[in-house]
């Protein structure tokens, strides 16, 4: 949550800055406003985005050896069951930051519907005219003008006196055909649930500050001189409050807006900013969005010691005679065991001691291609793992590992929760290896991929013994060098 708010609130922020110096200044009023609300909400949703890359990207490298004894995927209920219990650290009660932010947004969204209801009662019992596409409703007293949706709210006495110049009715008009209302609606419901960045504040005051562009051009636009509607402008500025759900023609930015008149259009540097927003959004999504690594993109570019090591004879006569074969089979049958698993199916389960599985392997490797042909043929799997190889991850990866929604992590073969990794530093991890969780794995979780880490001092420590026991023989039913069981279990 930490890491969204920080990238909302920056995101927010740059993009605000592009637009003010920019932007702002540039006389390309509907893109303008266009951009004001993307960014709003582009800088809100990229945060919560999250792009898969591919390792070699960030030259990742992930052994493609398997460990046997560390806790494996499936596609099982019983996950949970198998894992540890999650230890927790004592601290605020979780529902705490988010009971003080439904309050302060709730009273935030109430307050929006108390201005709602104040534009609505205060147009109740009013005399209504018609005015083009809107409605003009006459207001007592002295009252400025304001627009809401398609309501202007004018003064009664200055509209029975004809006093109201045509280029306010105007400007007015314009807002309501533009639909700033609903602008100015979305920002403020945006202030009230998203309270916690100072940002949509601002934002709110360049979207105000461009409708009155807007508003402006429309009248200039309809034939009015300049400098006689600046005058007018400035005659006409008034200082009562208004609702701050409202369209006003006195708001309180007449330098600024006195300047927009007068700007000259320059296509080509209007051009080279829209190229430069266009551009700016990709990169700004690419660098805020969340990363996760592909585990298969990984061990298409991972070493593979074994390659050098071990090589397969090549085919042609028979190196392994009958009789040896007929042993490696009946060697394999009697450590064969037919057990049920949870769905009360019958699958052979293949377990012996790591030195007769070497042995096995060895004979297995002097086989012919035909022979290794007729051992597949009868159900039976012989694989052997690499040789564990050390590789920490990125200071990148390590980050991003610590969120609790997209990673499960299992830390020296014990589930733990992902703040455990703060007792840590990612030059601290030997091994990782990271796989996607599908269908029914994903029942009852939250993370998205299951991640399991070797300490250093983890790795040294069962090194050995894994060196000593990579290989795995199997009997269809149950073999996937993924879904292995536990050596020496």
């Amino acid at each position: 949550m930490a890491s969204y708010l920080i990238k909302y609130i920056l995101c927010s922020g740059i993009l605000l800055a592009v637009y003010h110096f920019l932007l702002e200044r540039e006389k390309m009023l509907h893109f303008n406003r266009f951009y004001l609300l993307v960014a709003m909400v582009f800088s809100l949703l990229v945060p919560l985005a999250t792009i898969e890359m591919p390792s070699e990207m960030i030259r990742e490298v992930v052994p493609d050896n398997v460990v046997s004894n560390r806790p494996i995927i499936n596609n099982g209920p019983d996950q949970a069951a198998q894992s540890a219990p999650i230890q927790h650290n004592a601290s605020l009660p979780v529902y705490l930051p988010w009971l003080v932010y439904g309050l302060i947004a709730t009273a935030l969204l109430l307050r929006i519907g108390f201005q709602f209801l104040v534009i609505f009662r205060s147009k109740s019992g009013r005399r209504i005219v018609p005015f083009e596409m809107a409605k003009l409703v006459l207001m007592p007293g002295d009252t400025p003008t304001y627009t809401f949706f398609n309501f202007i709210f004018i003064s009664q006495k200055a509209f029975d006196d004809q006093a109201i110049p045509k280029e306010i009715l105007t400007h007015e008009l314009a807002h309501a055909r533009q639909m700033h209302s609903l602008d100015i609606l979305f920002t403020e419901l945006l202030i009230a649930l998203c309270w916690f960045n100072p940002v949509p504040l601002l934002f709110r005051r360049a979207i105000r500050l461009n409708h009155e562009y807007l508003a402006d051009d429309a009248v200039i636009a309809g034939h009015t001189n300049v400098r006689e509607y600046q005058l007018l402008l400035l005659d006409t500025l008034l200082t009562h409050r208004r609702t701050t759900l409202a369209s006003s023609f006195n708001y309180p930015v007449t330098k600024k807006r006195l300047a927009m008149m007068t700007t000259n259009i320059n296509l080509r540097i209007q051009f080279v900013k829209k190229v430069f927003v266009a551009l700016l959004l990709p990169a700004l999504a690419f660098a805020l969005a969340e990363k996760t690594y592909s585990q298969e993109a990984a061990t298409k570019s991972a070493p593979k010691p074994e390659s050098k090591i071990e090589a397969t004879p090549a085919s042609g006569s028979e190196a392994v005679s009958e009789i040896e074969m007929k042993q490696f089979y009946a060697t394999i049958e009697q450590y064969t065991k037919y057990v049920k698993n949870g769905k009360g199916r019958t699958n052979p389960v293949v377990n012996m001691r790591p030195e007769l599985e070497n042995e096995l392997y060895a004979v297995y490797e002097r086989m012919t291609d035909v022979q290794k042909s007729q051992v597949k043929a009868k159900d039976i799997t012989v694989f052997r793992m690499s040789i564990p190889v050390k590789q920490a991850p990125t200071p990148e990866m390590f980050e991003n590992w610590k969120r609790p929604d997209v990673f499960g992590i299992w830390l020296n073969e014990k589930h733990v929760p992902n703040s455990e990794l703060n007792k840590y530093k990612y030059s601290d991890i030997a091994e990782y290896d990271l796989s996607k969780l599908y269908g029914g794995a994903l029942k009852g979780r939250r993370y998205k991929y299951q991640l399991d880490i070797l300490t250093n001092d983890y790795f040294d420590k069962t090194y050995d013994e894994r060196v000593n026991n990579r290989v795995l023989i199997g009997r269809r039913g149950w073999f996937n060098p993924q879904e292995a069981p536990k050596k020496g279990k």
